[in-house]
């Protein structure tokens, strides 16, 4: 496992204020029809001496692959979405047709929010996109359009292309304020909520980096600190594909890169975008990178040990914790945040032969 610090550099970066955070204080109030599961947060003691072999770190899972779709990002496609309709009825203009681009999680929770919010929505997704993802949003009423490739990057400018031609919102997976907002800080309250406080530390997977800086910026709100002065959250990324830890080394976002060989964390492929990047580095505690064989275990872990299926992007996460963590991680409670569960059954096989 290799981890790169964030540096603590002040940068022009726009993160959510007051007013929209509150927003994302309490979803299953604003949309009860969505019928959302508060993420359930669980002690796991077995995983203490793991993490910290001086057992100073009470680990915890914050299980959020037991939502709805399958996966956190149904939370920001609702807040989006709610949004892009009280703009059209400001505006008196008709809602417009939304369109995504998504490995499958954000696809997911747009069709799902979409059908509940009544748009339409279409999602591309690169051509290797598991089917399980891709029949969830089938599902769900949306059209589901296989990029060129089987590269995020091309699915996401195929996408931007195809809502320029039909006049149609494209809606970002990581690169929009009402996403990053609904994604990760609707699940910073509830997992601060669950814990009484906000925790010491969080491990999430880290891709565009909306999660991870929306998470930030909802416990340093409980905290009642501002983000310079104690940094809480911090990535994991597969070394197939890890955007953020060459951008954070580089000091520059990494717009494109590409898993060549694949990768079990597929959710996670692509590059960040410089708006994205600059909110991540400016929230974030920093990045940790581990091996694809290292979140095949993981999976494999979870099944065998915690009885909970989980991706390759929550993998990331687990796979962290268990090669235990670095001494920043450490001391208090750390929660490990294990964000979906749609995976294909011949990835699960594959994992478990390891």
């Amino acid at each position: 496992m290799h981890v790169v610090l964030a540096a603590r550099v002040a940068n022009d970066a726009q993160l959510p204020d007051a007013s929209q955070l509150v927003r994302a204080r309490d979803l299953n109030a604003r949309f009860p029809e969505a019928r959302l599961r508060e993420c359930t947060l669980v002690r796991a003691r077995e995983l203490d001496a793991r993490v910290d072999a001086r057992n100073a770190t009470r680990v915890w899972l914050a299980i959020e692959s037991l939502q709805v779709t399958g996966s956190f990002k149904v939370r920001g496609a609702l807040v989006a979405i709610a949004a892009i309709k009280e703009e059209a009825a400001k505006a008196h203009t008709a809602v417009p047709h939304v369109i995504a681009a998504s490995a499958g999680n954000h696809g997911a929770g747009v069709a799902y929010a979409a059908r509940v919010l009544g748009v339409r929505a279409t999602v591309v997704v690169p051509s290797s996109a598991p089917r399980a993802k891709r029949d969830r949003i089938v599902a769900d009423g949306a059209e589901v359009v296989l990029g060129p490739t089987t590269h995020y990057d091309d699915a996401e400018a195929a996408a931007i292309a195809l809502a320029a031609k039909e006049n149609a919102r494209f809606l970002s997976p990581y690169d929009d304020m009402d996403v990053l907002v609904g994604n990760g800080a609707s699940l910073g309250y509830e997992i601060a909520r669950s814990l009484g406080k906000s925790p010491e530390a969080l491990i999430t997977p880290f891709g565009g980096g909306g999660l991870a800086t929306g998470l930030a910026c909802a416990l340093a709100d409980v905290a009642q600190e501002s983000l310079g002065d104690e940094r809480r959250v911090w990535g994991a990324q597969s070394e197939a594909c890890p955007a953020m830890a060459q951008s954070l080394e580089a000091g520059a976002a990494l717009e494109r890169m590409e898993a060549p060989g694949g990768t079990l964390a597929e959710a996670l492929e692509g590059g960040i975008s410089a708006r994205a990047f600059a909110r991540a580095a400016a929230s974030v505690a920093g990045v940790a990178v581990v091996s694809e064989r290292a979140i095949g275990e993981a999976i494999a872990f979870a099944i065998r040990e915690l009885g909970l299926v989980i991706e390759g992007g929550s993998a990331c996460a687990l796979a962290t914790a268990l090669a235990g963590v670095p001494a920043p991680m450490r001391g208090g409670d750390l929660v490990v945040l294990l964000t979906g569960r749609n995976i294909d059954k011949e990835t699960i096989d594959r994992a478990l032969a390891l």
